[in-house]
């Protein structure tokens, strides 16, 4: 039985992640061409996020454990409110790049720090045993939350598309808000114990070098996630370009995330029933149908939107080239 402290440090926790992961600019793509970039330009802006969330994945991990989880988490909402004031007011190209790596930053410093938070909160209860329901709980919980953000996103896509990145910056305000009252407990070891940046990279560098496995897994995990991420960002601009309206936009993205729901709640039923190989060559399976489905898709589109004298011209050249 957790205590009413637990409770409610939990509560506030789960509060935190809906706020944070809301997701309510995931048609940034759009937003970015409506403000004027161009393809090339939006897809370096995602590089510089990239970029810049790889080579501050592990200095982050290090800051949390000199300041606490809770000054880190309120400075991942303070880059956000940064990146979306930004967003709001930018009009070259300099300014965007700025405001992807303030989120970034934002991404990085709450990367892994909330479940961290959430398992020391259950150590100083003594009730570690809860931790997969609550992990289950808060991956729940952001994935509504991204859904209601996507809902949210499609209403607003018309010539509103700006008020997106108002809603992400009162979530982010909230969201210090709630952070603010955790009380998070000094679980951790003295500040004397802790590993530095350069004992961190090496025993990570040595776990590299001495567990294949786990280095062929990571490798796996980043490729399948640059594809899927360019594909998921991208067809964003497939649909505007093939004139989608705003209530199927929303319903894609509605059903992918419903989709992603599922394969948490499957996860563990999968893993339990077939073995890993078999679920790494069924994901790339499934990755190369969406993407040969996509283009496929795109291509009737295009056929579709050919006018009846564009098809006989078509037809025509066909025969002629054929005939030669």
């Amino acid at each position: 039985m957790l205590s009413p402290l637990t409770r409610r440090n939990l509560q506030l926790s789960y509060g935190y992640a809906a706020c944070s992961f809301l997701g309510i600019t995931t048609l940034w793509v759009i937003f970015l061409q409506q403000r004027g970039l161009s393809l090339v330009a939006i897809g370096l802006c995602e590089s510089v996020f990239h970029l810049t969330s790889f080579l501050s994945e592990v200095p982050s991990g290090v800051i949390a454990d000199r300041f606490g989880y809770r000054s880190v988490l309120i400075s991942s909402r303070l880059m956000a409110i940064g990146h979306a004031i930004i967003m709001l007011t930018a009009h070259s190209l300099g300014w965007f790049l700025l405001a992807f790596v303030l989120q970034a930053w934002a991404y990085n410093l709450q990367s892994g720090t909330l479940a961290a938070a959430q398992y020391d909160i259950l150590v100083a209860a003594d009730a570690t045993r809860s931790y997969p329901h609550v992990t289950t709980v808060l991956n729940t919980t952001i994935e509504i939350a991204d859904t209601v953000g996507v809902v949210l996103a499609g209403w607003l896509l018309g010539h509103h598309l700006i008020w997106t990145y108002w809603i992400y910056l009162v979530a982010a305000l909230m969201a210090v808000l709630l952070t603010a009252g955790l009380k998070i407990p000094a679980v951790i070891a003295p500040t004397e114990s802790r590993p530095g940046l350069q004992q961190i990279t090496v025993a990570a560098w040595h776990v590299l070098q001495t567990q294949p496995r786990l280095r062929a897994l990571i490798l796996f995990d980043a490729v399948f996630s640059a594809v899927s991420t360019t594909y998921y960002y991208y067809f964003q601009t497939v649909m505007t370009a093939r004139h989608f309206t705003i209530p199927k936009i929303t319903t894609i993205l509605v059903i992918g995330l419903a989709v992603n729901v599922a394969a948490i709640q499957l996860t563990p039923w999968l893993q339990a029933h077939f073995a890993q190989r078999r679920l790494l060559i069924g994901l790339c399976g499934g990755l190369t149908i969406a993407l040969l489905g996509s283009i496929q898709f795109s291509t009737q589109l295009a056929n579709q939107r050919l006018s009846g004298d564009q098809r006989a011209t078509s037809a025509i050249r066909a025969a002629t080239v054929q005939l030669l």
